[in-house]
């Protein structure tokens, strides 16, 4: 898994703090393993962008061809628009997962 990082309006502390903040393997490893059972070749974006007036964050995690999942959220602090995005992708990769499994086996037909 390639993972990409974009920014908009941020300023360098904020992007280290995501790059590190990510580099962790406590917020990408369920992440990656999830991804690299299903297809280790996708391609995983972070999108961070900081609103100026309003003061508030949204973080954009999207998973490429073939997955094509994208998953968004806004809050006022730039760590707690990471952890919502991160616990939605993982939720859709769970609900993928299970229904990939689930065809694996056969007992869908």
């Amino acid at each position: 898994m390639q993972t990409n990082f974009s920014f908009k309006n941020c300023t360098e502390k904020e992007k280290g703090f995501i790059r590190k903040y990510f580099s962790n393997d406590a917020k990408l490893g369920k992440i990656q393993g999830i991804v690299n059972r299903l297809n280790p070749d996708v391609a995983f974006e972070i999108r961070a962008e900081k609103f100026v007036k309003k003061s508030a964050y949204k973080v954009s995690l999207i998973l490429g061809k073939p997955m094509n999942l994208f998953v968004s959220e806004d809050d006022h602090t730039l760590q707690e628009a990471i952890d919502l995005s991160k616990d939605k992708l993982l939720e859709r990769l769970k609900k993928v997962w299970a229904k990939k499994k689930y065809d694996i086996g056969g007992r869908n037909k």
